[in-house]
């Protein structure tokens, strides 16, 4: 009995080789966890970025086409619109909207690597908020409007005197359409923050200041041109080319784009 109770005693406890295979087991498992879980986040870290990235370029590109579609090519004020220029230089005429671009980190041979690109729109007027364009029917100097709230648009002084104001606005000879002399811009500048902003002003930002979307790597205007046949007459082709860089490092790019006809031409 005494020596079977030895044997039971010598086995009671583990080797050195067993508690150093444990160990390594133990160790190779919580490697392979911790990689796991860091790789779950990067999925999920690149996921929220990805989100956010196709909710602000949805939002951007609907806005500017909804302003597209309301402008034209046309002459206000001796201003020629829409007006598009490159890295913060437009012409004399529109000299109040020269900025400093934004950087970029596209090189060149990359399909973001360019000039960035803002517009210049002038919108028609919509003085009585009904969603219609003014028109002075009858060529009196004075648009038919609903200041009342009625329904029915009249040039008379309940419909017009409190709203209408020549100054600010300028009725076209050609299609007698009212235009607002509040220009709306895009272009991209760098936030505070470090970031690439997309940016919609009313009226150079005194009527208001509209930041679209981050992460803007470039954006492009592109209308008609002589000799080319890529954009038509009376359209704008607007592309947004994204650019956004995770904290552990993952790169994403990503671009939307339109080609959209102006309603209005011509004044």
């Amino acid at each position: 009995m005494t020596h079977v109770h030895r044997l039971i005693r010598a086995r009671a406890g583990f080797t050195l080789l067993e508690m150093l295979l444990g160990a390594t087991v133990l160790a190779i498992l919580a490697k392979t966890m911790v990689a796991a879980t860091s790789s779950v986040s990067h999925l999920t870290e690149s996921g929220n970025l990805e989100s956010r990235v196709q909710r602000d370029s949805d939002r951007a590109l609907t806005q500017i086409m909804e302003d597209l579609r309301m402008s034209g090519f046309h002459t206000v004020n001796d201003r020629v619109y829409p007006h598009v220029f490159t890295d913060g230089v437009p012409d004399s005429t529109f000299r109040e909207f020269a900025h400093k671009p934004a950087p970029q980190g596209a090189r060149e041979g990359e399909p973001d690597f360019g000039p960035m690109c803002s517009i210049v729109l002038c919108t028609p007027s919509d003085l009585d908020g009904n969603g219609r364009p003014e028109i002075d029917v009858d060529g009196d100097g004075v648009p038919e409007l609903d200041g009342d709230g009625d329904g029915v648009v009249s040039d008379l002084p309940e419909d017009v005197s409190e709203i209408w104001d020549e100054q600010q606005n300028t009725i076209s000879e050609q299609s007698r359409l009212v235009w607002s002399h509040e220009d709306i811009a895009y272009v991209v500048t760098r936030s505070a923050a470090g970031d690439n902003e997309l940016v919609r002003l009313v009226g150079n930002g005194a009527g208001g200041r509209d930041v679209l979307a981050r992460s803007v790597e470039r954006l492009t205007f592109e209308t008609v041109q002589p000799g080319s046949a890529s954009v038509s007459a009376g359209t704008v082709r607007v592309r947004i080319d994204f650019r956004a860089t995770t904290e552990s490092g993952h790169l994403h790019k990503s671009f939307v784009q339109a080609l959209v006809r102006l309603r209005n031409n011509n004044g």
